[in-house]
């Protein structure tokens, strides 16, 4: 430590690549798994025992073949009557993607428009904050999320007031609350502060053309979403005539897609960052080589008071690692401040815990061994009567 100490400005700017380093891990790593924990809260807070069929068979890895959702839909009201036969179902709804926007006059407002019936509006999570849930076949009637009726109507009350969606005139009988996630990046990727509601029957008589595009349901406490997969596969698979062209997503498995996907990432991130660390290590091994033949003189009177290879070995190995462990330390401590500005400027929660600590600390000190090696070996096999001669 003193050797080190003699030399702090060399010892520091030996360590700048590792804390570099260190703070490319430690603040990616710890931004994704902020990520992670958002969206996964985000989903369960939808509630775990939702399910969503959509009108495409779902691939190996769960999730459905995009072009397949934007076309003619294969669901139908037969498949809704089936799904309402599955013990374990309590709530089902068909969902009708409406294009178009929502008017108020010359003022639009952007907006998800679905049609659906009673039921799909009260499975929202998010509870009305004014007027009430319409019936099923009411008439031109909607109801807004909290930013479509906040755009439209800013602080004044939409309860009763007529909107503009597909050159039809709607009523508003009900607004939704801001959800809890709203301004996080879990409700930015959910979207839902921006629905608008509309009677399933209603856009049916109204908008002739239209189709199912996806239906949600909603098992009571008593059946687990995931466990009554099969059932509501054998069911659907009935409606359909044995044609498996629907598939069945519960919230686990989408959530199971958004991790492993996030995962691969931190994955890449971690492996970019290591490439840098390892850089920098070769940084760390050639400054202890040049220490090596500063310090040959004192490795010889080491060596002639009786210092053996192996402690001189020992010497030279430690101050790397030494040095790459400080430099460990002080990017986790730079990262730490970081992520805390991170997560009070932005939408961002970066996570640092244990886990990402111990990897940075582990990566530092195989650093410093893997390239602090080398110089101790130099410096160990040193002669001491050529290293005491040398000026």
């Amino acid at each position: 430590m003193r050797a080190l100490g003699q030399n702090w400005l060399r010892s520091l700017l030996t360590i700048s690549g590792i804390v570099v380093g260190v703070i490319a891990i430690v603040t990616l790593v710890a931004i994704l798994q902020g990520v992670k924990f958002e969206i996964r809260r985000q989903v369960e807070g939808l509630g775990a025992n939702l399910v969503l069929v959509v009108p495409s068979k779902l691939d190996d890895n769960g999730q459905p073949n995009p072009a397949a959702m934007v076309g003619i839909s294969s669901l139908t009201d037969n498949d809704v009557d089936a799904l309402r036969q599955v013990p374990g179902v309590d709530r089902v709804a068909p969902v009708s993607l409406v294009a178009g926007t929502i008017a108020l006059g010359k003022t639009e407002a952007d907006a998800f428009v679905v049609a659906t019936n009673r039921i799909g509006v009260i499975m929202n999570p998010t509870p009305l904050a004014a007027g009430r849930y319409y019936d099923d076949g009411e008439g031109n009637v909607c109801i807004l999320a909290n930013r479509p009726a906040h755009d439209l109507f800013g602080k004044a009350s939409p309860i009763g007031k007529t909107v503009r969606i597909k050159d039809l005139d709607w009523t508003v009988v009900g607004v939704l609350g801001k959800p809890k996630e709203d301004g996080t990046l879990g409700s930015q990727i959910l979207a839902l502060n921006t629905l608008v509601y509309l009677p399933a029957g209603t856009v049916k008589r109204e908008l002739p053309g239209g189709q199912i595009n996806r239906i949600v349901l909603q098992t009571d406490y008593l059946h687990p979403a995931d466990k009554l997969d099969g059932a509501l596969n054998t069911a659907l698979l009935r409606s359909h005539g044995g044609r498996q062209d629907f598939g069945v997503i519960t919230q686990q498995k989408g959530l199971a897609l958004v991790i492993k996907l996030l995962s691969m990432a931190q994955s890449l991130l971690v492996l970019i960052a290591t490439i840098s660390l390892f850089v920098a290590g070769i940084g760390i091994m050639n400054i202890m080589l040049v220490t090596v033949t500063e310090r040959t003189r004192e490795i010889g009177v080491r060596k002639t008071v009786g210092a053996r290879r192996g402690d001189i070995f020992v010497q030279f190995l430690t101050e790397a690692v030494v040095l790459s462990l400080l430099g460990g330390l002080i990017g986790i401590g730079i990262s730490w401040i970081i992520c805390a500005a991170i997560a009070r400027y932005s939408v961002l929660t970066p996570q640092i815990n244990v886990s990402i600590v111990a990897m940075a600390l582990a990566v530092c000190s195989c650093v410093g061994i893997i390239f602090g090696v080398t110089p101790a070996v130099r410096a160990s096999r040193l002669d001491p009567i050529e290293a005491l001669r040398h000026e």
